[in-house]
């Protein structure tokens, strides 16, 4: 029965180190899991920091730009006192040039914010579609654009008749 027993004993303690072993590879296998998991959670971390690193460097572009674009919005869209002169008095021909008849031509001044001053043009215009259609394309080629706010028309393509309101920008 002694050689039972001795061999039992041995089963028994190969089947322990086997066991242990396992559990070791076992433990060896998540270790490197968890290790191998923390290397990709930090690369996605620094692709995401990096993709971020990048929207922030094309902002940063933009907002370089930025002065320039404010530059040439205020060279093309803000007029100073003598230009908006300059308009009235254009209007009045462009008006005349293309046959129309605008009455109460009235101007109303905003507040000023900073250096910068919001001036309305209102009138009631009458005249055929194609002279009030002509007289917006002319209107849109002046080098400073004076933004139409508002154009209610009515009638017909022999008289259409009308309000309109304009808008500029005056700046010092």
């Amino acid at each position: 029965m002694k050689k039972y027993k001795v061999a039992v004993a041995t089963l028994l303690a190969l089947f322990a180190m086997s066991a242990s072993g396992c559990l070791l590879s076992f433990a060896y296998m998540s270790i490197r899991d968890l290790s191998r998991q923390s290397r990709l959670d930090r690369q996605a971390s620094f692709q995401l920091q990096e993709k971020e690193f990048q929207k922030l460097s094309a902002e940063h572009k933009e907002w370089k730009n930025l002065p320039e674009k404010l530059q040439a919005f205020h060279r093309d869209y803000i007029i100073g006192i003598e230009d908006f002169a300059v308009f009235r008095r254009d209007l009045n021909s462009c008006l005349a040039a293309n046959r129309l008849k605008a009455a109460n031509i009235s101007s109303q001044s905003s507040r000023r914010q900073g250096k910068i001053r919001k001036v309305i043009l209102s009138f009631a215009l009458e005249g055929t579609y194609r002279d009030v259609k002509k007289f917006i394309f002319d209107m849109e080629k002046k080098p400073k654009m004076i933004f139409f706010e508002r154009m209610q028309l009515n009638g017909s393509a022999e008289m259409v008749k009308g309000n309109c309101k304009m808008e500029a920008y005056i700046g010092e």
